[in-house]
């Protein structure tokens, strides 16, 4: 047997030996299947605002029943607070489900599952130790998504579990398209960070180039934006001008059709359009 730190990609039945998560306990623990969702973690934790100590891991490292129940006893075992996103429902990860159950029984730390998407899964959240209310707040808060949810969404089930005082605000709806300036953005170029829907015309000059850039929303809810920038950079010094948007979906015909009514007459004809996955 071998003893493997948790690597990116998570766990496979072609993987050899067996992937032992090696982290300290803490009073907060975020298990979840996304990605995006431990970025957030991350920026939040780098500006704890007062928070306690949190950690967070993904779901595809705890795929083995022996790696799951090692982090139990190490980690999970510890926790106040433990909050679990599943994509799938309950057979997406049902061991590992008793086992959070099971430990929340016998220390009397606070358990949250929820849907991982923004789709209702009563059953799911019924697994809770917590109230529905208090549940369907942070599902509320992590659906919306973006750094500042989630670290309201935190405040909040310290309040409620803790006894903390945060009093967090509510869930801030962040709209599914929007336009988004990069850190080095030139003054003619598109404002950041607000709906398509309030943005007034483009005015870049008549002589650039304009460029489309499209990104997905839940980059730019991680700030996972690094990419996006470098691109916008690199094209502005070719002496082109971006204009970044970040959209929830390009396969939702909702989506697609507020972009093409929205954008187009603000960046004109003849646009150029370049898609970031």
């Amino acid at each position: 047997m071998h003893r493997l730190a948790a690597t990116p990609g998570g766990w496979t039945p072609d993987t050899e030996g067996v992937i032992f998560i090696e982290q300290t306990p803490a009073a907060i623990v975020v298990l979840t299947a996304a990605d995006t969702d431990i970025q957030c973690l991350a920026r939040v934790m780098a500006q704890p605002q007062g928070l306690p100590t949190v950690r967070g891991v993904n779901l595809l490292q705890l795929q083995q029943q022996l790696t799951i129940d090692t982090y139990g006893d190490q980690v999970l075992g510890h926790a106040q607070i433990m909050v679990v996103r599943l994509l799938g429902g309950r057979a997406y990860w049902s061991y590992g489900l008793e086992v959070v159950e099971a430990i929340a029984a016998e220390t009397g730390a606070a358990l949250v599952v929820l849907p991982g998407d923004d789709r209702p899964d009563p059953d799911l959240i019924s697994h809770s130790t917590v109230s529905l209310g208090t549940a369907n707040q942070l599902w509320r808060y992590l659906i919306e998504g973006g750094v500042d949810n989630l670290r309201h969404g935190l405040q909040y089930l310290c309040d409620r579990c803790l006894g903390t005082q945060f009093h967090p605000p509510a869930p801030q709806t962040v709209p599914r398209l929007g336009v988004y300036t990069a850190p080095d953005a030139a003054p003619d170029e598109a404002p950041g960070q607000t709906p398509v829907a309030s943005v007034s015309a483009v005015s870049a000059p008549q002589t650039r180039g304009r460029v489309g850039v499209l990104f997905y929303r839940a980059h730019y809810l991680a700030a996972n934006t690094a990419p996006i920038d470098a691109l916008c950079q690199a094209l502005r010094k070719r002496g082109l001008s971006p204009v970044p948007v970040y959209v929830s979906s390009l396969q939702d015909p909702a989506v697609q059709g507020e972009l093409l009514q929205q954008l187009t007459p603000r960046m004109g004809r003849g646009l150029t359009s370049c898609s970031i996955r």
